[in-house]
């Protein structure tokens, strides 16, 4: 789940920032492999997308950074 790839370790925060205008947004900052960095990601979801309010960095934007580590490793 989140950014898991299965193969490959990969090291991330996630996180919500508050805002004044609505629901909050969700974050994730990652690289991979964790043992040897080759790509770096960050993603923020402003007002947590679709989740809106029920929004957390790893449900919403950990997901979007696994994609792009994917295919930029090749997996």
């Amino acid at each position: 789940m989140g950014a898991q790839i299965s193969g490959v370790s990969v090291a991330g925060k996630t996180g919500t920032a508050q805002n004044e205008t609505g629901a909050p947004h969700a974050w994730f900052i990652s690289f991979a492999p964790a043992e040897d960095p080759q790509v770096a990601v960050a993603v923020i979801v402003e007002h947590g997308g679709d989740a809106g309010n029920e929004a957390t960095g790893g449900q919403v934007a950990a997901p979007i950074a696994a994609r792009l580590i994917r295919q930029v490793l090749g997996r």
